[in-house]
């Protein structure tokens, strides 16, 4: 299973002494993947995940990587299934689990 904390961007511009980070980078991978992505809602607390990297209020957040996170990125959706359907968007040929 892919581990949330992989691509976390450690502060702003890289730098924790000069704040929190604003988002994550997206890691695209190819978009004719087949395996398994994962699926996972991020909670907030003020707008901040658990790695105090901010993201603001809005729609639920939520990540999906794949095993090897040659593929790992956010999005904002109403609901669980609207993300996967976002997801298989980008990806589909691959399969969505959580």
């Amino acid at each position: 299973m892919p581990d949330y904390k992989t691509h976390d961007p450690k502060g702003w511009c890289g730098n924790p002494s000069r704040g929190a980070a604003l988002g994550r980078p997206t890691v695209k991978g190819d978009s004719q993947y087949e395996g398994r992505l994962s699926l996972r809602r991020v909670y907030l607390s003020g707008g901040y995940d658990s790695n105090g990297t901010y993201f603001g209020d809005g729609e639920p957040l939520y990540w999906y990587a794949s095993e090897d996170t040659t593929i790992d990125g956010m999005l904002r959706a109403i609901t669980r299934r609207k993300a996967r359907a976002q997801v298989l968007e980008l990806y589909p040929n691959a399969k969505v689990r959580r």
